[in-house]
């Protein structure tokens, strides 16, 4: 009967641990430890069905100092788990001690239990037994070396916490994975490819470890080559565009691309995205999706990607003006004739003009002119925007205009010979017709009549400006008109500049003509 009732309460206890498990699962707790309540239970009942008579002297206090440890163990497991790791899976507020430091608490007070209980059961010394032999104390110390290394790298992998459980490392040796689990003698780690890898605290220690988070963020770099024609402020927007709209990549912080380097046969831009998912294999695919999206969106617009090319082609003489930004001498004459300086001119004057003026591109936020510089060169918005920046006090710029298609700027130091009034910066990508000061003198030169033409239309734009009164604004105007005479070098007699030669040089002037 009693043997009965034995493996009845024994299967009572199996079936209440079995079905605590089950609650554990559907709730999604942490599980309840088996193993060692089963072990305590099964060398429980073995006992139980031993014939006790039939056994050597002596067997049966060993038999029962067994089931004490094995029991003491099962209990100590079971407090661990109501005490530490079951409220922290109900009470997110609960404590939440580190694990290693569970393990090593738990190893202390087992070691602790066994001494007692042997000393008690057995009569056994095990702490005279150790301290007093010295060969074995070498023996555990030497066969130990390795096993304390990564004990003592264990705890202070914890104080120090390079990592946490579930965090995305790469070791310096090649090795990545997310940490599964920090354990006192090793760390494991789950490979991207599924593998399970058991690392020693010891190697971990001592080797250089890059963290990330569960799910990133973490920063990507796509170099690529486009072609050298797609202007770079267009290019550099056409990529963060196609970044943007991918799917896998983050909003915050926000894609970036800039110009790399130049190469012979296309510009190289480097294109910085941001993603969840920090493994390699990630990366692979974020960057072969996006790399298509790019070649579709440069199909689009019209372009296709470089590749070397080396074609051989006979020499010719270069033309005579050469237009950076594509644009003709006839363009460049239609331009002039909308310019409101040059709208008074001839056909014939500005054909003569325009061979020499040239179109610029500049890319967004370049500097075009700079205050207080010389200015030789006039400029004309033929694309794009720009700001006119003052300084005020204390060193600062401060926007005082904006200008657009068609304005003009920089004439006044043009030709009054003063340094630039302002800087000019381009809001976004710019075409700037540039008109120099020596562009214009085949057509200033002996026509004072133009001159004053030119210095009418100048000072009638610097009064739009300025609040003058009627004999100032005259006493103005007389100024400017005699420095345009004097940079052009054009008397009011209608003397040109090889007169104003002749006459400083009265030698040449009198010298009798030849035959």
């Amino acid at each position: 009967m009693a043997i009965v009732q034995s493996i009845l309460l024994a299967i009572g206890m199996q079936l209440w641990l079995l079905a605590v498990l089950w609650i554990c699962r559907k709730r999604r707790l942490r599980p309840i430890p088996l193993r060692l309540p089963s072990a305590a239970i099964t060398t429980w009942l073995v006992i139980q069905f031993l014939p006790k008579q039939s056994l050597p002297p002596g067997i049966l206090p060993w038999l029962n100092t067994v089931l004490i440890l094995i029991s003491s163990y099962a209990i100590l497991k079971l407090s661990v788990w109501v005490f530490l790791e079951l409220p922290i899976s109900l009470l997110p507020w609960w404590p939440h001690p580190p694990k290693i430091l569970r393990d090593l608490g738990m190893l202390t007070i087992a070691a602790v239990m066994t001494v007692f209980v042997l000393q008690k059961q057995t009569a056994i010394n095990v702490l005279g037994l150790v301290t007093t032999s010295a060969i074995l104390t070498a023996v555990i110390g030497l066969a130990a070396q390795e096993s304390l290394k990564d004990f003592f790298a264990g705890i202070v992998l914890q104080v120090d916490s390079p990592f946490q459980e579930g965090d995305f490392i790469i070791l310096n040796e090649g090795i990545e994975g997310w940490v599964v689990s920090l354990t006192l003698m090793s760390t494991r780690l789950q490979h991207v490819h599924g593998a399970l890898i058991t690392m020693p605290n010891s190697r971990m220690w001592s080797t250089e470890i890059r963290r990330f988070g569960p799910r990133g963020p973490i920063a990507r770099e796509i170099r690529l080559n486009l072609d050298l024609s797609l202007p770079p402020d267009q290019a550099t927007d056409l990529l963060i565009r196609a970044a943007q709209s991918h799917p896998l990549v983050l909003s915050k912080p926000e894609p970036t691309a800039m110009v790399y380097s130049y190469s012979d046969h296309a510009i190289t831009y480097e294109l910085e995205v941001w993603q969840e998912d920090p493994t390699d294999n990630g990366f692979d695919v974020l960057r072969g999706q996006l790399l298509a999206h790019i070649w579709y969106a440069l199909k689009r617009e019209g372009y296709s990607l470089p590749y070397p090319v080396r074609e051989l082609r006979p020499r010719r003489l270069p033309a005579a003006i050469d237009d950076p930004a594509g644009y003709d001498v006839n363009a460049r004459v239609a331009l002039l004739r909308d310019n409101a300086l040059f709208a008074r001119l001839s056909t014939e004057q500005l054909e003569q003009v325009a061979p020499l003026s040239r179109c610029l591109s500049y890319a967004a936020g370049e500097i075009v002119v700079n205050e207080g510089e010389e200015g030789l060169a006039l400029f004309q918005v033929v694309s794009g925007r720009v700001q006119v920046l003052k300084l005020i006090e204390g060193g600062i710029q401060k926007k005082v205009a904006e200008l657009g298609v068609g304005s003009i700027f920089g004439e006044m130091s043009v030709f009054t010979d003063q340094p630039r009034s302002a800087t000019v910066q381009t809001l976004q990508e710019s075409v700037l017709l540039e008109v120099e000061r020596d562009d214009l003198r085949p057509i200033l030169d002996g026509n004072p009549q133009l001159v004053e033409q030119f210095a009418e239309l100048v000072n009638d734009r610097r009064m739009h400006l300025t609040s003058l009164s009627r004999d100032a604004k005259e006493a103005q105007a007389n100024q400017l008109l005699q420095q345009m005479r004097n940079i052009f070098n054009i008397l009011a007699g209608g003397d040109s500049s090889e007169d104003l030669i002749m006459r400083s040089k009265p030698g040449l002037a009198q010298r009798p003509e030849l035959g």
